[in-house]
């Protein structure tokens, strides 16, 4: 009997320890070689995009604005793939609203290049968030999007040249910044704090944001959740409007460049990336491999639905790949639109209901 309660003893501390050793791992791999790793990627693409647009500014060629197009768009992939991790540093430092402010002020920053002020980074730094990121180099690099996703490089003058310049500049600084907080220091202000990666890695009742494990599970749970909502009810469902006489255009993220869809699917991969601990190449344990320990049809379910959820939103483009300021404004493309906001909202309950409780 006590060789057998030894043996039962040993197999409940095993399970105990194996379940514990997962959860540390989840952490460690998602948080250094998702989030990390993404954060390096935009920060990298960000710079790669401020040489592009120097060089365009050196040398006005069309074959240069279309280097500096595709450069917006790689360095706009690594950020959309961030979005369901929009805490720490990101969200304390301001750097969200800094480089990703939706809609532009399009007005203000015509105002602005007709003012004759001197541009520059530390000009533009000064103005409102939403004359500056990503969506301000967008216009001046695309165009309005109204027919189509570029323009002649004939037809950007001095000011947006010089505007270009100071935003990419400020674009790769602000993104150089949210990178340093998460590798070396995550407040600045506070030269105590270490990079955030060492406080989301390694939780503990010393720790000042994650007292435990479960906590930064919890903290990864919800981070999916916010942009499952946010897109489904914000990004697809704002412009789609109550009937087609309702859409509005004006409120489509990214409409300029024709990358909404891409973003939207982006913003769900990150659900993927954290759910499943794979990013690009890399595949290592995220949230599904918690899961699988005791549910392992509830961790296959998931994954399965944000795969679905992906291919319903690169879906509403069709054949032809409508953009999506574009297919709100015709039956097909709304009916695609409602089927992805209807998947969405499904999964979004689904992780809710049943995922969420496993780690609170």
């Amino acid at each position: 009997m006590k060789i057998m309660n030894l043996v039962l003893s040993t197999l409940l501390f095993s399970a105990v320890a194996t379940a514990g050793t997962v959860e540390k791992q989840v952490i460690e791999n998602v948080s250094t070689n998702v989030i990390l790793q993404t954060y390096a990627d935009l920060a990298a693409r960000s710079a790669e995009m401020l040489s592009a647009v120097k060089d365009l500014a050196a040398d006005r060629t069309q074959a240069n604005l279309v280097k500096a197009q595709n450069a917006w768009i790689a360095a706009r992939t690594p950020w959309e793939s961030s979005e369901s991790f929009l805490y720490g540093p990101v969200d304390s430092l301001g750097i969200d609203p800094m480089i990703d402010t939706w809609p532009l002020s399009r007005i203000d920053l015509d105002s602005v290049l007709a003012s004759g002020n001197t541009i520059n980074a530390d000009f533009v730094r000064n103005l409102g968030v939403n004359l500056q990121g990503f969506h301000t180099l967008e216009y001046l690099l695309f165009g309005d999007g109204l027919k189509t996703n570029t323009k002649d490089v004939a037809s950007l003058t001095q000011g947006q040249f010089d505007y270009l310049i100071a935003t990419a500049t400020l674009h790769a600084e602000y993104t150089h910044k949210l990178f340093y907080a998460w590798t070396t220091q995550a407040d600045p202000d506070d030269a105590s704090l270490p990079g955030y990666i060492d406080v989301i890695s390694k939780p503990g009742f010393d720790n000042p944001i994650y007292s435990s494990e479960q906590a930064v599970l919890f903290e990864y749970v919800n981070g999916m959740l916010g942009i499952l909502d946010e897109v489904a009810n914000g990004k697809l469902s704002d412009p789609l409007g109550g009937d087609i006489d309702h859409a509005n255009v004006e409120l489509v993220e990214s409409p300029y460049s024709w990358n909404s869809l891409a973003d939207f699917e982006h913003n769900i991969e990150s659900v993927y990336s954290v759910y499943t601990g794979t990013y690009h190449t890399h595949k290592g344990p995220g949230l599904k491999d918690v899961i699988a320990q005791t549910n392992p049809e509830l961790a296959n379910r998931v994954e399965a639905r944000i795969v679905q959820a992906m291919a319903k939103i690169k879906a509403i483009g069709g054949n032809d790949n409508t953009p999506y300021n574009k297919a709100i404004l015709n039956a097909q493309g709304r009916a695609l639109t409602t089927e992805a906001i209807n998947d969405l909202n499904d999964l979004r309950q689904l992780v809710e209901n049943e995922v969420l409780p496993i780690f609170q």
